[in-house]
Parts: C-alpha cells; structure tokens; sequence
C-alpha cells in the first residue's frame, strides 16, 4: 500500500470505531447501568427535550450549564471516552504503532466525535438550520433527524429509551437491533417508569426547570409530531387517544 491509503485507512478506521464506541456509549448512558451518568444524560432527555416536548427550538437547550463540561460535552460522555482514550493509548503502545498513525487515530477520532455526537446532535434539535436547505445534505440530515427524534419518544416498558444511538449514521443501530424508522405507539406505562426512574433529575433544579412545569403543555406537541410523521395515531396503548390526552393533560407529573 501506498503512504496516502495507509494513511486514508487509518482515518477511515477512526471513524468507524468512533461510531461504534459512541454507539455503545450511548447505549450504556440510556441502560442506567452506571446511575451518575445516566441521570445527567437523561436531563437532556428528560428536562430539555423530554418524550412529550416539542423536539425542536430556536437556539439548542444546554443539559450542561452549571455542570462540569467541555462546552456543551458533559461529563457522561467525557468521563468514559477519557477512560477509553488511555486505553488505546495502552494498546498503541504494547503494539509499537507508529507515532504518525497514533496522531492520524486521534485527531480522526477527536475531530468526528465533535462533529458527530456534538455538533451534529445539537443542531438536530435546531430549528430552520441550513442543512435542512442544502441540496446535498437535506435528504440525509432529515434522515438523522427523524431518527433522532423517534430515540427521544420511544421508552420501553422499564422506562428507557432504547432506540436508535446513532447520530448521524446508525450503521450499529442495524447491526445490533436497535434501529427504529418510525413512530409507534406511546408507551404512557413506560413514560411514567422514566419519571420514577429518573425522579431525581425531574425534580432537580434546572435553567429550564423541573419536568412536571412541561407535562400538560407537551401532551399537544407530542400529538402534532406524530401526526407530522403519518404515524400511527393511536399514541397510548388500550385506550382512545383523544381521551388519553386530555386526561393526562388534567394529570399532575408524579413527583
């Protein structure tokens, strides 16, 4: 092989293993297996754009102000990735890699972990942003987007959400199972398990507030979002929708 495609392969492969380490970070942050790190990630979820609110807004809703962060990377994502990052470092070195590809590994790896699970993730929750105009990347970034969205509403039973971890690309959400086009049916039991689930971050003082302050008035968004989506329109299970939402718009949030 050539210098170049040595090099081109080395950040063709950061890129991959960096879209799967944030695939399974991802994941990890939403199992609640590590409890510290899965309440600070769900104050984005939860709090700032929660299953019943309208995911899009004129400037992006921060989870991190008064947190530790690295601009609006909080400390869920930079915790575990440092730890990841040493070990590389480890292995890099058992292996003697060259000190060239080390550097071409992880500039690649730094440079699209901001550009994916930073960048690109905020300005999904943007509204009017310029790729959803550009001839090129509207098709693909309204592709990501949908997706996204569809990761913030669908909650399973225990009150997790666990669907579609990608970002931009969801390579290992096919993969592994996790991927999810469209819209189902709200899981209303599985919403309320995420608000005791996650009490602590719902009733946590917040710049934007406690979650019970969103509950009634996001009831209707959720309802025009699936509509938007041609989904289905029954959005609660065994029970009529229209009623369904008027009757948990009357319903105080669980504290």
């Amino acid at each position: 092989m050539t210098s170049v495609a040595i090099l081109a392969t080395w950040a063709t492969a950061s890129c991959i293993s960096t879209e799967l380490l944030g695939y399974w970070l991802h994941r990890l942050l939403h199992s609640g297996a590590i409890g510290s790190l899965s309440r600070n990630h769900m104050k984005h979820h939860m709090v700032m754009y929660g299953p019943l609110q309208e995911q899009r807004s004129n400037t992006y809703r921060d989870a991190t102000e008064g947190d530790v962060s690295l601009g609006n990377i909080g400390r869920e994502w930079l915790i575990p990735a440092s730890l990841l990052i040493v070990c590389v470092m480890g292995v890099f070195q058992l292996l003697k890699v060259r000190w060239l590809y080390q550097l071409i590994y992880f500039a690649t790896t730094l440079g699209w972990s901001f550009l994916m699970f930073s960048y690109l993730h905020d300005v999904q929750h943007i509204e009017g942003f310029w790729m959803e105009r550009n001839w090129f990347l509207k098709r693909w970034f309204a592709l990501a987007r949908k997706r996204h969205e569809i990761h913030h509403h669908k909650i399973n039973d225990q009150g997790l959400m666990d669907k579609n971890f990608g970002i931009g690309f969801f390579i290992f959400d096919r993969l592994f199972g996790t991927l999810s086009e469209a819209e189902s049916a709200f899981n209303r039991a599985g919403y309320q398990a995420a608000q005791k689930r996650f009490k602590s971050v719902l009733n946590g003082d917040s710049s934007q507030g406690s979650y019970s302050s969103y509950s009634a008035s996001s009831v209707g968004r959720h309802a025009r979002f699936v509509q938007k989506h041609r989904v289905d329109k029954e959005l609660f299970h065994e029970t009529d929708s229209e009623d369904e939402l008027h009757r948990l718009k009357e319903t105080p949030a669980e504290k």
